[in-house]
């Protein structure tokens, strides 16, 4: 028997030994979630954004002299203050101050007094404040999201560059249908991808508009100037109806989950291709160590850890999305409590997709495809039987149906093989009494996965021409994503810009 005496061992997993690399905290943080890592009042995440409005709301109430200066300049003062605690992670909410508009304002008048600081609610309602705030963070993480999926669509399109000439056997019901290749399948899926960044880029359309104004739901006798306010928030203007950004305070939400919620189906798909693809079964691919993680009991084990929690988050966040839309069912116009709850499912919702964008980039980045691998499973089970009836029917001017029954008749003679027996073939056409004139040579080279592809022309398809030209669109498309995100986050800096420059200038 052996005994361990001052073990040089020391534990940090209960697994990792066979790695050659061990996943990185964010890894670790996307898969635990909140099994072991702390989640912040929900109210903080939405603290600079209240901040940031609460500021604007302070000047606009400035240059209406509807406050006077001196107050105006310590409240901005105070802001400064909190937005530093903040960003420190140092500002603590009281429970007894219910939310974070009240616990902000309470410190203001702690910090300024009353005299000051309890100008700064005034024509405005804790109503509008979420509301704003709401918009802000939404509007944020739109842009947060659409960077990570541009990042995502760049891995794509690099790694459907490279394997543009490899094959793969396409399904239809999970059984082999004919034959693909791996650009194709690539570009499927950055296809689906570049569609969410144009769903998310539509929350823009509708919802970047100013509800600071809109107060409990209906309006202020004060004299604002909500253009003004709009300007330096980065909305297109404020909006129209008062009533509709405060019942309706759902809405804005529900659109940004939406898009999630398609966002993280297109995630989950591609997860679950590449776990199936990963399988000893297939073998197709080999997932990099770093995005995978081990058992607590099987030594040899390497588990597809993140791309299944992909498929978890991804049933999370509609789980979200339909909670939204029950809150939004049943909304008595003017403001009611139970919109309170959109913040969590919100957040909750954001908290459970952040940086899975970036980490199923790096995957496809660090992915290894074994070409040998899918080119023999391009091979089998008569995947190449359509494009030799296709060529029959072309080559032989045979109509359709007729040739489909050759080709099956054949199939059924030859069982036990992978590919069409070109005596079977010859015994079937007999049968029918069809006269096929095509040499062995020809009939073999046609069921070639090769010679499959080479010969699909049809516009989408995986043929070369038609995956040359899908590469070419798809990046132009990512380009003008781009260019679209490089312009409303150069909105955002300009009107933080402002901003400061107008408080600088007090």
């Amino acid at each position: 028997m052996v005994f361990m005496k001052n073990t040089k061992i020391k534990l940090k997993n209960l697994w990792g030994a066979a790695f050659e690399e061990l996943p990185e905290e964010k890894v670790f943080s996307f898969t635990s979630g909140k099994d072991v890592y702390k989640t912040a009042p929900f109210d903080l995440y939405l603290a600079p954004y209240d901040i940031w409005a609460s500021k604007v709301h302070c000047l606009g109430l400035l240059k209406q002299k509807i406050i006077d200066k001196d107050s105006a300049k310590a409240i901005l003062y105070g802001l400064d203050e909190i937005e530093g605690l903040v960003e420190k992670g140092e500002f603590e909410l009281d429970p007894k101050k219910e939310d974070i508009h009240t616990n902000i304002e309470s410190y203001l008048i702690e910090r300024i007094g009353i005299e000051k600081a309890g100008k700064l609610h005034t024509a405005r309602s804790r109503n509008d404040q979420i509301a704003v705030a709401t918009r802000l963070f939404i509007r944020d993480k739109t842009l947060e999201t659409v960077e990570e999926i541009s990042s995502l669509v760049h891995a794509l399109l690099k790694k459907a560059s490279e394997l543009r000439g490899s094959v793969l056997p396409g399904f239809t019901h999970h059984q082999h249908a004919m034959p693909t290749s791996f650009a194709h399948l690539l570009l499927f899926y950055a296809g689906s991808f570049l569609r969410d960044a144009k769903r998310f880029s539509r929350w823009w359309d509708l919802f970047n508009y100013n509800p600071l104004g809109s107060a409990a739901g209906f309006g202020t006798s004060f004299p604002i100037d909500q253009e003004y306010t709009s300007n330096l928030l980065g909305f297109k203007g404020p909006v129209l109806n008062s009533l509709d950004s405060i019942t309706n305070r759902w809405e804005a939400e529900a659109e940004y989950l939406f898009s999630l919620s398609i966002f993280f189906k297109h995630l989950s798909s591609l997860a679950q291709t590449l776990i199936i693809f990963s399988t000893p079964e297939f073998g197709f691919v080999k997932l990099p160590d770093k995005y995978t993680t081990g058992s607590s009991i099987m030594p040899q084990k390497k588990n597809p850890d993140v791309l299944e929690a992909i498929k978890g988050k991804a049933a999370y966040i509609s789980s979200k999305l339909f909670g939204l839309l029950e809150i939004g069912q049943a909304a008595f116009f003017g403001y009611n409590r139970e919109t309170q709850w959109s913040k969590y499912l919100l957040i909750e919702a954001y908290l459970e997709a952040k940086n899975a964008g970036k980490i199923m980039a790096e995957v496809i980045n660090a992915l290894e495809v074994d070409k040998k691998r899918t080119r023999e499973f391009a091979n089998k089970s008569f995947i190449t039987a359509t494009n030799l009836l296709e060529a029959v029917c072309q080559k032989q001017k045979i109509p359709f149906r007729v040739a489909k029954i050759l080709l099956e008749k054949s199939i059924k003679y030859s069982r036990g093989k992978d590919k069409v027996d070109f005596k079977a073939f010859g015994k079937a056409a007999k049968e029918l009494s069809l006269n096929v004139e095509m040499s062995q040579k020809e009939f073999d080279a046609l069921q070639t996965p090769e010679k499959c592809l080479s010969r699909n022309v049809s516009l989408g398809g995986p043929g070369g021409q038609s995956v040359k030209t899908a590469l070419k669109e798809s990046e132009k498309e990512l380009k003008q994503i781009l260019y679209w995100l490089e312009e409303k986050l150069k909105l955002q800096k300009n009107s933080k810009g402002r901003l400061k420059k107008l408080i600088k200038s007090l």
